[in-house]
């Protein structure tokens, strides 16, 4: 046979265009399968419900809501959390309270802080148990196989190029495939970076719509938090500023909404710590 390899370049291309697609394609079903129903509903508390609609960063701004409801912490009119006395009770509350400097930090440095707290830790994995969310160690490992399967398949493409080149053969739909690998590549490299904010499950998503929780929580200033981010906190001088200086991702809507109080923040009180004049 006058082929390389035995195997016609058409009949090649067509065999590698498939050995392409197939680690991704098989990663994506492990990913869709581990986001699968699995028939949970139970959602223990208003922090799991954060969790669920907005990952670690919405149970950061759960505590935050009810620790500023409550003056457990002062907000500044830059958007700079203050701890105050006494201690919460609540585990979340308290870890917000003990991550907070006495100089004070913003939303965003304590939402990082707190996704690595061994509370948010642990809510995660006991939300991991209950089928909720994604276990973040499983999604990753069906990336990072994919990302380990294209280092022969290139492998191969490369030979098969060293073949084709010398006997002229054409040979540019097999560099295109070889840049598909790459682009492969990165892109499953991309895909299993880690995830500290934690993904619902379609279980977790349905619990949180239709699942088995207190519906009396959505009235409540944590709850309607926990269920619709800082927009929904209800002195619109702090969801402006919270909005603003956390990087939220609340709709522009219900940050515009609350623009016009942002205004009046630098009223409220210096750099000090006195946006408890504000109100809440």
């Amino acid at each position: 046979m006058n082929e390389p390899w035995g195997i016609s370049g058409p009949a090649f291309a067509w065999l590698y265009g498939c050995l392409v697609v197939l680690p991704l394609a098989l990663a994506e079903l492990h990913a869709r399968w581990l986001r699968r129903d699995t028939g949970a509903r139970e959602v223990p508390g208003v922090h799991h419900l954060a969790a669920l609609a907005g990952g670690s960063d919405r149970v950061t701004d759960t505590s935050v809501a009810g620790l500023l409801e409550r003056s457990g912490i002062r907000l500044d009119s830059h958007g700079v959390l203050y701890p105050t006395k006494p201690v919460p009770a609540d585990p979340f509350e308290r870890a917000v309270v003990s991550t907070l400097p006495s100089l004070g930090i913003g939303l965003r440095e304590l939402r990082s802080k707190m996704a690595r707290h061994e509370v948010v830790l642990e809510l995660r994995a006991d939300l991991q148990r209950r089928g909720l969310q994604v276990g973040e160690k499983r999604r990753r490992v069906g990336w990072q196989c994919a990302m380990a399967a294209y280092v022969p398949i290139f492998a191969l493409g490369v030979a098969r190029l060293a073949n084709a080149v010398p006997l002229r053969r054409p040979s540019d739909i097999l560099i295109m495939l070889l840049l598909a690998v790459l682009g492969a590549i990165a892109l499953a490299g991309g895909l299993q970076w880690p995830d500290r904010a934690g993904r619902a499950t379609t279980a977790g998503m349905l619990a949180l719509h239709y699942g088995q929780w207190d519906r009396s929580l959505g009235r409540t200033t944590t709850g309607r938090v926990a269920l619709h981010g800082l927009g929904a906190f209800p002195e619109p001088v702090f969801a402006a500023t919270l909005v603003r200086t956390g990087g939220s991702r609340q709709s522009r809507s219900a940050a515009g909404g609350a623009s016009g109080c942002a205004q009046a923040v630098s009223s409220c009180g210096g750099g000090d710590g006195g946006g408890g004049g504000c109100g809440g």
